[in-house]
């Protein structure tokens, strides 16, 4: 399984510097299928440095979200360190 990319990333507006909040569209390949799936994510800056990564499934999938969920986070992580989030 793998994510392929997001679509339509969007970032919402919050009041906080320290936490960006996303929309988009998580494109999977899971067993030769490409899906699409919902999702929102939320990257917020610690106070001690780091930054804590929440990742939420918000349509339905026919597969474990664990896995789904561990490969989002990996996809989104090196999209942050890359800098390519808006």
């Amino acid at each position: 399984m793998k994510v392929r990319e997001l679509v339509n990333l969007r970032r919402k507006e919050t009041p906080l510097y320290y936490r960006k909040e996303y929309s988009a569209e998580a494109v999977l390949e899971i067993m030769a299928e490409t899906t699409s799936v919902p999702i929102e994510f939320v990257l917020e800056h610690r106070p001690v440095g780091g930054v804590d990564l929440r990742v939420n499934v918000i349509g339905e999938l026919d597969y474990p979200l664990l896995p789904v969920i561990s490969v989002i986070k990996s996809y989104v992580s090196a999209l942050h360190e890359s800098g390519s989030l808006p």
